[in-house]
């Protein structure tokens, strides 16, 4: 019950940051809403900042065994379309709750920096090498391979941020 009680916590107070802000949204409101009491939520969480750092370890921490799934696949090909179809889910399911963060609770910028940081050099480094393999076996043109890699990180990352920013909706992977 315990384990369900936190992720009902954390599940009503995502839908209610996005809806309508981290600095608007109240722990009575969240108790409210998940139809428990607010000493519940004191039990689990410390505070509303306490809170918002757990659902960012659940958005920045997300995709994390799908990228060994990646490294595992054989064809570089795949291992490139995988890798892309991570960055696209992460984007995807983590975009507003990312955005709420960074404008509203200044503290934790750093952290997803950090964290995004981390996730870029993976992305990049796990696409790096699937070109070098690929171009090995004769599948790919002679590129630098650092080079496209940050490249089609960047553009799998702006194509998420113009559809953000446009309020158009999200491309899917």
């Amino acid at each position: 019950m315990t384990r369900n009680t936190r992720e009902t916590i954390l599940r009503v107070a995502r839908q209610l940051f996005i809806e309508q802000g981290f600095t608007a949204t109240s722990i009575r409101q969240i108790a409210e809403t998940a139809v428990i009491g607010k000493a519940t939520i004191y039990h689990h969480f410390s505070d509303k900042q306490a809170i918002l750092l757990a659902l960012l370890d659940q958005e920045l921490t997300r995709d994390t065994h799908e990228f060994d799934a990646a490294r595992a696949e054989p064809d570089p090909r795949r291992r490139i379309e995988i890798a892309v179809q991570i960055s696209m889910r992460r984007f995807q399911q983590s975009m507003d709750m990312i955005q709420v963060a960074r404008r509203e609770a200044p503290q934790v910028r750093a952290r997803l920096h950090a964290e995004y940081h981390t996730f870029w050099q993976e992305h990049t480094t796990l696409l790096a090498g699937a070109i070098t393999q690929g171009q090995e076996q004769g599948l790919f043109r002679d590129v630098d391979p650092t080079e496209a890699s940050r490249m089609l990180t960047a553009m799998v990352f702006g194509l998420f941020n113009s559809a953000y920013v446009m309020g158009e909706p999200m491309p899917t992977p």
